[in-house]
């Protein structure tokens, strides 16, 4: 991150004897330990990405089928000026050894993935994060500040996971068979792409009261 001049990093839930084993030792952060020392600490990724208005995941994919958009690296800056409204974005990495989990995708709008050869489709952490970085700082992410983008903000992280918990709950009482997975992913896509938050509150309520 220090290398491409990005520094605002927060950990959701990260494990704690290797997070003081981090900020104490420093040693992999040369030059870098102020970016650990001022890093947020969250205890989920909805709360880590409050006040982001896209969330993008990061996965090899070589284990398993997405229910989410899959967004080649080269595309992603197109990807976050279409769709991020103008507002900040999340890029969420999981740990080493396993990645991300289909919970913690739940989450994103889309998947970021870095083009890789097929005999090894899946990157080290470190060098997975350097690579995003350096793609998305050398592009020109600004999103011209328009009306009708102050007046129809996109909907945040937090406030598409408020919408999503509000229909999941009625969905699972009332028998919808969705999944949580699948409900989730169609409520950030409506929400998201037509920054109708407005609309799925007032769905949700009305449904709540059938």
């Amino acid at each position: 991150m220090a290398n491409f001049g990005l520094t605002d990093l927060a950990a959701a839930a990260p494990h704690p004897p290797v997070w003081k084993e981090a900020l104490l030792e420093n040693r992999a952060a040369v030059g870098a330990g102020h970016l650990l020392e001022q890093a947020a600490l969250f205890e989920s990724i909805p709360s880590a990405a409050e006040g982001c208005s896209l969330v993008l995941a990061t996965s090899a994919l070589n284990r398993r089928s997405p229910e989410r958009e899959v967004v080649p690296l080269p595309a992603a800056a197109e990807y976050i000026r279409r769709h991020s409204g103008g507002g900040r974005t999340a890029i969420v990495f999981g740990p080493e050894k396993h990645g991300l989990t289909g919970e913690d995708l739940s989450h994103c709008r889309a998947i970021i993935a870095i083009p890789t050869g097929d005999a090894q489709p899946s990157m080290n952490l470190g060098h997975a994060v350097a690579v995003v970085c350096y793609e998305l700082a050398g592009r020109d992410l600004g999103v011209p500040r328009r009306a009708a983008v102050r007046e129809n903000p996109a909907a945040s992280a937090r406030e598409l996971e408020a919408a999503a918990d509000e229909i999941m709950t009625f969905l699972q009482n009332t028998g919808g068979g969705k999944s949580p997975a699948q409900v989730r992913r169609a409520v950030q896509d409506i929400a998201g792409r037509k920054h109708a938050l407005g609309l799925m509150r007032l769905l949700a309520r009305r449904a709540s009261k059938l």
